[in-house]
This record gives structure tokens, C-alpha cells and sequence, in this order.
């Protein structure tokens, strides 16, 4: 599946599918003295159509997600000061790596992988199949036909495509702030500490369906 970012701001947006669907709304309620508020939610204006919320907080301080897919304190939604920190649930192996890694609810491990200037790709850490990748995509039909488009393309998997949303958002963001790509105003680093965990390595991988190396 390919969703598109309309318009092409992680932290404004909406992702449509090839067909014109809007799947998703990323919208970002911005406070001059407080921190600010990324709500991901799908279009049906229940309830629970909230997905995630992620609450970025200021530079002595980390971002933290609620999120109904969560547990305990993770589940708050709406609760502001509350939930899981970013660096924890997307830590680092290594200080300096571009790739960031997560438990999914299936309880394997996941590694988003920051591609310099182009965008970030998703897999399993035991296996190179590409789970979801990001690129800017040249679209030749369908409503967008003629366009040039910020692409997320998702494959058949068993991992919960609200949870590759939510992680997307967080890694286009921090993958924007890095490469100078559209840099977010008063953005800052969520992972404070460096190292959010974990041990391994950053091994260089093929980016699949994006055709070219990668990069750390």
C-alpha cells in the first residue's frame, strides 16, 4: 500500500492512498510556552480514532508518545506529561548510527533505518525483508498523476500499520532535523542521552525498493 503525504510535512499532513482515500491525519497543535502536541488519528471522528499522540518536549527534556497501542501510562491519551518516552521505545544501539529500533506487538524487533537525504526504511532485524520504506516518488496515475510525492509504501506484513505510522512520523521527523530537510523549528533531540539502549550493531544494508545503499 502507498500513502502519500499531503502536503509533505510529517508533523502536518495526511497520508492518502493511490485512490484519493485519506487513511491517516497527522496534525501538530504548536504552544509558544508549552510543548508541543503531534496527534495521529484516522479520519472517522470517533473517539477512537485517535491513534498516537506525541508530545515533544524541550531540549533538557525527551518526547513522549501515548498511545491506546501502548500499555500502563502509554495508554493516557490526553494526559500531557504522561507516556513513554521516545528514546526508550525507539533506542539507539549505537551513539553516532542513523537507525533507531522497536519491539513490535509481536514481540520481534524492528529497525527503522534513516537514509541520508532521501528517507527511511523499515525491517525486521532478523531478516532484510522491506517492510515499509519512504521516498519522493514521481506518481504517473491516479488522482496525484503528473506529481511529484512524498511516498510511504507499506507490504503485506504482520505488524500492526498503526504502529508503522506512529514510527514513521517520529523517524521523518528526526531524519528531516538531521539531514537538513525541512527542519522543523525549534526541533530537538529526542534521544537527550545518546543511547536509548540495546546492543548490536548498525550493519550497512541494502534499502530495497529505494535502489541504493545505505548509509549510517
Amino acid at each position: 500500500m502507498d500513502l502519500y503525504l499531503i502536503p509533505n510535512d510529517p508533523e502536518d499532513t495526511v497520508l492518502v492512498s493511490a485512490n484519493g482515500v485519506v487513511h491517516y491525519q497527522v496534525q501538530t497543535i504548536k504552544f509558544k510556552k508549552k510543548s508541543n502536541i503531534t496527534v495521529i488519528s484516522r479520519p472517522s471522528g470517533s473517539e477512537d480514532s485517535v491513534v498516537a499522540e506525541i508530545e515533544w518536549k524541550h531540549s533538557d527534556s525527551t518526547a513522549i508518545i501515548r498511545s491506546p497501542l501502548f500499555s500502563g501510562d502509554g495508554q493516557r491519551v490526553g494526559t500531557k506529561g504522561i507516556g513513554v518516552p521516545v528514546f526508550k521505545y525507539l533506542y539507539k544501539r549505537h551513539r553516532y548510527g542513523r537507525a533507531r529500533y522497536f519491539v513490535g506487538e509481536d514481540a520481534q524487533e524492528y529497525r527503522w533505518k534513516m537514509m541520508r537525504n532521501i528517507g527511511c526504511v523499515l525491517t525486521p532485524c532478523d531478516s532484510g525483508f522491506e517492510i515499509a520504506s519512504s521516498k519522493d516518488m514521481f506518481i504517473t496515475d491516479g488522482p496525484f498523476a503528473g506529481e511529484r510525492k512524498r511516498v510511504l509504501r507499506i507490504q503485506p506484513c504482520a505488524l500492526d500499520i498503526d504502529l508503522i505510522v506512529l514510527t514513521f512520523i517520529i523517524m521523518e521527523r528526526l531524519r528531516r532535523k538531521q539531514d537538513g530537510d525541512d527542519v522543523v523549528e525549534g526541533a530537538c533531540d529526542e534521544d537527550p542521552q545518546g543511547d536509548g539502549g540495546g546492543s548490536g550493531d548498525d550493519a550497512d544494508t541494502g534499502a530495497g525498493s529505494l535502489g541504493v545503499d545505505g548509509e549510517l
